[in-house]
């Protein structure tokens, strides 16, 4: 077991982990981006200063193939490091290329970023783009592989658009007229993408064609106050792919793209300590576990269900893996308040292993057991 910077973990809690990584940023971090399989990129996201993005090489442990051992590196280390003037509260790399995107409140640009320009290790910003955000809102990024780069942005239904990056000139706008907020945006394949807004309304549209193809609501009457947010599952289907919705009650809804208005399966999830706000909510599918998925944001947990026994009926569900390692291991905030997770994701090709951040800073890497369900996966 190697645990990075804090030794202090009962035995108890090691048991339920092959290993469990705690490190600290100097600063928290709401976005967790891989870059290739061997680095992340984190970055603050204080209103009042300026704030780091960082590239960080994961111990050479994470990315073995089979069990190493001992190894010399056990830290982060910082390997490209640039500044934003504004909070960065998402964060995305344009694929197969050195390009980062960046977006948050208190500014109308998308910044676009280039990683180790002139073979140096500085994260340096080299343009804008501009892009429809509320003074209450901040702007959502997507971005998949093209042969040039492009970025679809929006904190608005009606204001999506799709921009290429070299000459920011807008190639396609998404033609509806709600301004819902927008909760998530995300590709399904190369052309087409799925807008999932706060308020549980749902759309996919194909940037070929200027309507939209497909729409839907998964939030049923009842939960017309909360918030949305939804993750497509990783991979390009021929047909028709699954979408996981999750609700800042806790409630999460599995859909086919092809309706979005009949959910497959539903869950009513269990959390205690609810968040006092929804700034954070999150869900993800595993990359590699079939059926898997990952939800933080609704306590100070993230906590892992496997869909696969779930129905269309509104069903209480236990998750197989709960992660407690930030309030366990973390610091107060204030008041004695415990950390909230503020961002988690999956390793893109190790099938357990799980990256989390919290409000205090802390970074905890964790490959976490499954000793009641033998689960299949995709090879």
């Amino acid at each position: 077991m190697d645990v990075g910077v804090n030794q202090s973990v009962s035995p108890t809690v090691l048991l339920r982990y092959k290993d469990l990584h705690d490190f600290e940023l100097q600063d928290p971090t709401r976005v967790i981006e891989w870059i290739g399989d061997k680095s992340i990129c984190v970055a603050g996201y204080d209103s009042c200063k300026r704030n780091e993005i960082l590239q960080l090489l994961v111990p050479q442990r994470l990315n073995a193939k089979q069990n190493q051992g001992l190894c010399p590196e056990r830290d982060l280390k910082v390997e490209h490091g640039g500044f934003s003037d504004y909070p960065v509260y998402s964060l995305i790399r344009i694929p197969d290329s050195n390009l980062l995107l960046t977006s948050g409140p208190g500014t109308d640009k998308v910044q676009v970023w280039q990683i180790g320009a002139e073979d140096n290790d500085v994260i340096k910003p080299v343009s804008t783009v501009t892009s429809e955000a509320g003074s209450e809102m901040w702007t959502k990024l997507a971005t998949t592989a093209s042969t040039s780069p492009r970025v679809l942005h929006g904190s608005q239904a009606n204001g999506v658009q799709l921009t290429e990056i070299e000459s920011s000139k807008p190639i396609y706008t998404l033609g509806v007229t709600s301004s819902d907020a927008i909760g998530t945006l995300s590709f399904l394949d190369c052309n087409t993408f799925h807008l999932c807004c706060v308020n549980g309304r749902q759309y996919i549209a194909d940037v070929r064609q200027p309507q939209v193809c497909a729409e839907g609501c998964v939030a049923p009457a009842s939960l017309s106050s909360v918030q949305w947010c939804a993750a497509v599952k990783p991979g390009l289907p021929e047909t028709s792919c699954h979408i996981a919705s999750l609700s800042s009650e806790g409630h999460v809804t599995v859909t086919d793209s092809r309706d979005l208005s009949e959910p497959l399966k539903c869950a009513k999830l269990k959390f205690s300590d609810p968040a006092p706000t929804n700034h954070f909510l999150c869900v993800r599918w595993a990359p590699v576990l079939d059926n898997c998925i990952s939800v933080s944001g609704l306590d100070g947990t993230v906590q892992i269900y496997d869909t696969q026994s779930w129905d269309a009926t509104l069903q209480a569900q236990d998750a197989v893996f709960i992660h407690k390692g930030h309030s366990v291991l973390g610091t107060c905030n204030g008041a004695g308040s415990l950390p909230r997770i503020t961002a988690h994701a999956w390793h893109p090709w190790k099938e357990r292993i799980v990256l989390s951040a919290a409000t205090d800073g802390s970074f905890h890497v964790w490959d976490w057991t499954d000793s009641q369900t033998k689960r299949q996966h995709n090879s």
